[in-house]
């Protein structure tokens, strides 16, 4: 049966996170390791940091994915704007490995010039994993394709995952909204089929790791990135449920990033997903 888990806040503290997944029957969760509207970065406590992997361990939590906060770009022309990217991402992938994270996810970012991106992003992963180790993988998740938004699409993917010098530690992120939203059709069994085909065809299926379950408020193409509740999106319920049941995408993980008013939203749609895994 696939892993759910959705985002949780930091607000009262690290461990605090582990608190909230287990008490909304999360087998996972995601989590901010900053502010993820600002530069500044606190520093982390020893004790905080103990206290968070002892937690995590008793609740036997699985995955846990940190997510690259919001404002850097390390697609970026701007030569100020891409070293503060670089900068931000190391130090976020430092503290992921440091809390022994199991995935780092983050979106590539923004260039018109689409190929020089590419490079740019490229370099900042290579230079970042030749600085930092551990056994956190770092995943590149698709985007909806806005406004020079790169990997939208699974050519872009496999370009910056074959740009990583170090293979063992890169994977994708698979957006379910931002796939809607770029034209992959996950409504109906006819569309997911063709989409794992083009994925095993160019970046083969073994990249996928984990999945950012969210069904999609705008229109098929639409390139607009609107997250909506399970089932009540143009994904639909009839999308979620292949992805499901499926053999090989059930055994990878799911974090919802679904509108959250209310922690009911979580576990309604949580609900809601197991409520499609056929017995």
């Amino acid at each position: 049966m696939i892993r759910l888990g959705v985002h949780v806040s930091i607000g009262k503290g690290l461990a605090t996170t582990v608190d909230r997944a287990k008490a909304l029957g999360c087998d996972g969760f995601q989590m901010f390791v900053a502010n993820p509207r600002g530069w500044a970065r606190k520093p982390m406590a020893e004790e905080d940091i103990e206290l968070f992997k002892s937690k995590r361990k008793a609740a036997q939590l699985w995955p846990v994915v940190v997510h690259l906060a919001y404002l850097p770009n390390p697609a970026s022309d701007d030569p100020e704007l891409y070293e503060k990217s670089v900068i931000t991402m190391a130090e976020e992938f430092r503290r992921a490995n440091l809390l022994e994270a199991d995935f780092f996810v983050f979106h590539p970012g923004k260039n018109r010039a689409r190929q020089r991106g590419i490079k740019r992003i490229v370099q900042g992963v290579n230079l970042i994993l030749n600085q930092i180790s551990g056994s956190t993988l770092m995943l590149f998740e698709n985007q909806a394709g806005a406004g020079g938004e790169i990997a939208d699409g699974f050519e872009e993917l496999q370009n910056l995952v074959a740009g990583v010098d170090d293979q063992d530690r890169v994977g994708i992120c698979f957006d379910t909204c931002h796939a809607f939203a770029a034209g992959y059709d996950l409504s109906n069994r006819d569309g997911w089929e063709k989409t794992l085909e083009e994925l095993d065809r160019t970046l083969g299926i073994e990249k996928l790791k984990l999945f950012h379950l969210n069904d999609a408020l705008a229109e098929l193409g639409s390139r607009r990135d609107r997250h909506q509740h399970i089932g009540a999106g143009n994904i639909g319920l009839s999308g979620f449920e292949y992805l499901v049941n499926h053999p090989q995408l059930n055994k990878l993980p799911g974090i919802l990033e679904t509108p959250q008013k209310s922690e009911q939203d979580d576990l309604k749609n949580l609900a809601i997903l197991r409520k499609l895994v056929k017995e």
